[in-house]
């Protein structure tokens, strides 16, 4: 519980116990309880019900579309040089060789960018 004095007030942080899940702006954080503002009201946690705090202010989106464009990259290369020879041996148009490279690409950044990965602060 110590890092969520790196918060700043306002912060939006979600709150995870063993029976819900609560999100909202950080307010302060005592020895036995973190606060946050909610949109109904205040709420305080007790420390022992805590099991994880995770800080939204910054999804990694970007990162996990570069990740997940990387692989796709990856995939398009093995599948190029196995699938792809093979069709081209083939006499197959090379029209399949932009669709070998570009599927895989879409879609393994689309799925990067679609999983958002917030910090976790804190885990029991």
């Amino acid at each position: 519980m110590e890092n969520l004095g790196q918060l700043k007030s306002g912060a939006p942080i979600e709150v995870v116990t063993r029976d819900r899940v609560e999100k909202g702006e950080f307010v302060s954080n005592s020895t036995e309880s973190p606060t946050i503002h909610t949109r109904r009201d205040e709420q305080r946690f007790l420390r022992p019900e805590v099991v994880r705090v995770v800080s939204r202010t910054q999804p990694r989106r970007t990162r996990n579309f570069l990740i997940g464009v990387g692989v796709g990259t990856a995939i398009g290369l093995a599948t190029d040089q196995t699938l792809g020879k093979f069709l081209r041996n083939e006499g197959n148009p090379a029209s399949a060789r932009p669709l070998i490279w570009s599927i895989p690409i879409v879609l393994c950044g689309g799925i990067g960018a679609a999983v958002p990965s917030y910090r976790v602060i804190y885990r029991k």
